[in-house]
């Protein structure tokens, strides 16, 4: 199992707006906020859209955005046949590795309170700044004494 990263192209737009809108769906729906195809496409030009590939296949994104304290981390995808094996915590490390690598302290993400992954973000250092409308702030803070070591694996960006 060979896992890398690489920057998405216009082609993987169509799978990243599927995936998202897919395993975000039923959080939405509890929420009664419909998904806007529109505020994907802005986003998708905005942000830093990387493809997570297990094997050279097309698994899941990461989607990344500089933010004025650091880098945020708005988007973390993996298609559901993929889930529970250890993807999201690679696409994590990917994450703090870029922020540290780019200098940034911090790395940020917004999780909702019932979502499983906040109980990763949390394995993987994130600690909780704020909870807003069932919407959980999280932030990863680089080691004051620089301990954390970026190491990013093959084609990662």
């Amino acid at each position: 199992m060979e896992l890398s990263l690489r920057p998405a192209n216009e082609g993987d737009f169509a799978f990243c707006e599927v995936l998202c809108r897919s395993n975000m769906s039923r959080y939405l729906t509890a929420k009664d906020i419909a998904w806007e195809p529109s505020r994907f496409l802005a986003s998708w030009a905005e942000f830093e859209n990387l493809m997570i590939l297990l094997d050279s296949q097309a698994v899941g994104t990461l989607r990344l955005l500089p933010e004025q304290a650091g880098l945020g981390l708005r988007d973390l995808q993996v298609g559901p046949e993929h889930q529970r094996k250890g993807l999201g915590s690679w696409a994590i490390r990917q994450a703090q590795a870029i922020a540290a690598g780019r200098g940034f302290t911090r790395l940020y993400l917004r999780v909702y309170e019932e979502n499983p992954a906040a109980a990763l973000y949390a394995r993987l250092g994130f600690k909780v700044e704020s909870v807003m409308a069932g919407t959980v702030h999280m932030v990863w803070e680089l080691p004051p004494n620089q301990s954390f070591k970026p190491t990013l694996l093959r084609n990662a960006a």
